[in-house]
């Protein structure tokens, strides 16, 4: 049995990495949408270099790890785009929409309101219970009706 993995370190690896993001977005009070928010209402670019910085990170951070490990699969809104029909992206853009708009009503992104939940803010929690009663809903109500009026393809 020598040579397995029980995936142990894995997740270590993984809880030590959350640790540290958590960590750093607290310190920082770092949030994307309301980089877009203030950039489109006031001018202010202060925050938006917050959403330039995780793009950036992103992109950098996910072709070293392409580099690192051949088994990571490519964007797949750039490379797979077969059998993704139109109406898929028009709901995909309304949910995006919807999810930023509703964001930007409640003053910030859902990681911003885990911080601020952790931090003891009500409303922030209240915001999370909401948040969390939706994906329920969606998973459960909406998917299915989807599901049934489109097909399971």
């Amino acid at each position: 049995m020598e040579g397995e993995s029980t995936g142990i370190e894995i997740t270590a690896a993984t809880l030590v990495a959350g640790i540290t993001i958590g960590f750093v977005w607290q310190r920082s009070k770092a949030c994307s949408i309301t980089g877009y928010r203030d950039l489109y209402l006031f001018k202010d670019t202060y925050l938006f270099k917050t959403v330039v910085g995780m793009f950036l990170g992103a992109t950098v951070g996910f072709f070293a790890l392409k580099w690192v490990s051949p088994f990571m699969s490519d964007f797949p809104a750039i490379t797979s785009t077969a059998g993704v029909s139109p109406f898929t992206v028009l709901l995909i853009l309304i949910g995006g929409l919807g999810f930023g708009f509703f964001s930007i009503l409640s003053g910030g992104c859902p990681t911003k309101h885990h911080v601020a939940a952790a931090s003891g803010s009500e409303s922030s929690m209240l915001y999370l219970v909401g948040f969390y009663a939706g994906i329920i809903y969606f998973q459960v109500v909406v998917l299915e009706f989807l599901l049934v009026l489109f097909g399971s393809s």
